[in-house]
């Protein structure tokens, strides 16, 4: 915390009181003036050490103590530091907490200065708990260590460096002070920045203990800078040190906010209710996240489509949480114009104000469906027409669903409820189209059905929402209609065996064929008919089908294989034949 003195006293050529701190009398401090010789004025801080009894804490805007800061040029335009931020030091040099104080720690620094004195002075509280100091408190959220010093005639003050300074360079950063120093003596700066890499960014003047910074700095790629200082002889002995010296690279608004990765999806089930969490955006800003410079705001700035409302969503502004903001009925994946929603995000950093800088990204949100529409038959009647005797599919059926044809909610499933006893129908679903497939697996008989009616049902592979049922619309009839095909004859047996004596008389009956057609509805005449005779031994009987010698049977034959003789017969109706392989076989070598 720093505070300017005003309305100074006049320039003091001699200091004629030093402050002498006093242990606090019940529950505030006080102090007590010793009056001393007048002696030639020092520059700085006419008393360097005070002590205190802590009592529980310090209340909010009640003096401490007083400091005495005289820089012998009537202390114009002079600053003061405190090393703890709830401290500040008041224009008559009161030393002021600006909020109730319990964390004090054991030791407070004051560092004041002017353009004739930097100085340094140290608070001792007795009792109190201590207290551990960061970097990040120097940085406004609290002190550093670098009020802290090994020696106490050899300080270094905490140092600040905003990046991205401009030229001229070098520019003075802070000042080492040490008070025994002999006039001989030099301070030397080292470490990481000093003489060792990143070499060169930091020097100090020998004699003086200025620091100065050589060029422009990047607090995203150091944000501190940790180096010692020492004073030396001529020779380059120690003669005191080394302490401390911490440069804290300040901050500057120089990184917009970045939405990594991508693309930004996300889903939401259409009719869930009004707040539900759809996804999360978010942004990174490499600035420093102590400050607002890396304070981010959400904000969505544009939706497409902006229908059914042109504000289906909410982000939250500090966390990203998109939600929605309709009611469930709006939220409806059938009825809404499109079923992905682009959504326009704009992080913007310094807490959303009107100079932070901005980074966009773009979140895609999908409504998914829900099982919430009932597939229907888009006709309660189709009719097939099948010949008898074969198989395939038949029929197909089509139904409507107004769910997502990429999900089970959508797919149909195909079931014969009544009307196949013989299992003769099966139903299957085109993959392609979702049409359903009545097929034919096991030949139909005209003569014994001609007509089948089947009871079909569609469901979903999905289970539909508890509120939603299957309707008769996931029914529907199918009439399947046989036609009658004109069979072939049917012999029997077939084939025929005829066991017979070689050498019988010519003309003999030796067998009768049957036939029968199967065509029972139609008046046909069957005829018989010789296809193969190789010996030409044989005749038949066209209407009757008596089978009789026209030859006499010879058992050496080379027409005889195996003792048997084979004879081939046709049987026709008005339309289509059959064919009956006979054999003949001799039981003795003659007759």
């Amino acid at each position: 915390m720093k505070r300017k003195a005003s309305e100074n006293p006049p320039r003091r050529e001699r200091c004629s009181a030093d402050v002498v701190p006093v242990i606090t009398v019940d529950a505030k401090p006080v102090l007590l003036v010793a009056v001393a010789e007048d002696v030639e004025c020092v520059p700085g801080f006419q008393e360097k050490n005070y002590e205190l009894e802590y009592q529980s804490g310090f209340r909010k805007e009640e003096s401490i103590l007083k400091v005495n800061f005289d820089d012998c040029h009537g202390n114009e335009n002079v600053n003061f530091e405190v090393s703890h931020p709830a401290f500040i030091v008041d224009e008559d040099g009161s030393v002021v907490p600006s909020r109730d104080v319990t964390d004090s720690g054991s030791t407070l620094f004051i560092h004041g200065r002017t353009a004739f004195a930097d100085d340094m002075a140290e608070i001792k509280i007795h009792g109190a708990p201590e207290r551990r100091l960061t970097l990040k408190e120097i940085l406004g959220l609290g002190q550093s260590p670098a009020f802290m010093r090994t020696k106490r005639s050899l300080l270094a003050p905490p140092m600040f460096v905003p990046e991205n300074q401009r030229a001229p360079f070098p520019k003075n950063v802070g000042k080492v002070i040490s008070s025994e120093m002999p006039d001989s003596a030099l301070f030397k700066l080292t470490g990481k920045g000093a003489d060792q890499e990143p070499k060169g960014i930091f020097y100090i003047n020998k004699k003086t203990g200025e620091v100065l910074v050589s060029r422009s700095l990047d607090r995203e790629r150091i944000a501190f800078y940790h180096m010692q200082v020492e004073t030396t002889d001529l020779s380059g002995k120690t003669l005191e040190g080394p302490v401390d010296v911490e440069v804290a690279i300040i901050d500057q608004n120089d990184n917009r906010p970045i939405f990594k990765g991508g693309p930004h999806m996300g889903e939401i089930l259409e009719g869930s209710p009004t707040g539900t969490t759809v996804m999360r955006m978010t942004a990174y800003d490499a600035d420093d996240p102590n400050t607002d410079n890396a304070v981010l705001r959400y904000n969505i700035v544009k939706q497409t489509p902006d229908k059914p409302s042109p504000n289906m969503f909410y982000i939250d502004p500090e966390k990203g949480d998109i939600v929605t903001v309709v009611s469930p009925a709006l939220l409806d994946r059938e009825s809404m114009p499109s079923h992905k929603y682009e959504l326009e995000i704009v992080a913007k950093d310094m807490a959303g104000s009107d100079v932070g800088l901005t980074g966009t990204a773009t979140a895609t949100i999908t409504i998914t469906d829900k099982n919430d529409h009932a597939p229907e038959f888009t006709k309660p009647l189709f009719q097939a027409t099948v010949n008898e005797g074969v198989t395939g599919v038949i029929v197909n059926l089509t139904v409507e669903d107004k769910d997502d044809p990429t999900t089970g909610g959508w797919r149909a499933v195909y079931s014969i409820i009544n009307g196949n006893p013989g299992q003769s129908f099966e139903m299957n679903t085109n993959a392609q189209n979702n049409q359903g497939m009545l097929t034919v697996v096991k030949p139909l008989d005209y003569e014994i059905s001609a007509f089948h009616t089947l009871l079909i049902k569609v469901e979903n592979e999905d289970p539909l929402v508890p509120d939603v049922a299957y309707g008769p619309s996931s029914t529907a009839t199918v009439q399947v209609t046989v036609m009658d095909v004109n069979e072939g004859p049917i012999f029997y047996p077939d084939p025929m065996r005829v066991t017979r004596h070689e050498n019988i008389p010519i003309g003999s009956g030796i067998a009768t064929l049957n036939a029968t057609d199967p065509d029972s509805l139609q008046h046909q005449t069957i005829k018989f008919a010789m296809l193969k005779d190789p010996a030409g031994w044989l005749s038949v009987h066209p209407v009757k089908g008596t089978v009789n010698t026209t030859a006499i049977l010879d058992r050496e034959s080379t027409y005889v294989k195996d003792n048997a003789y084979t004879a081939i017969f046709m049987a026709t109706d008005n339309g289509k034949a059959a064919i009956l392989s006979v054999s003949f076989k001799w039981v003795s070598s003659h007759f």
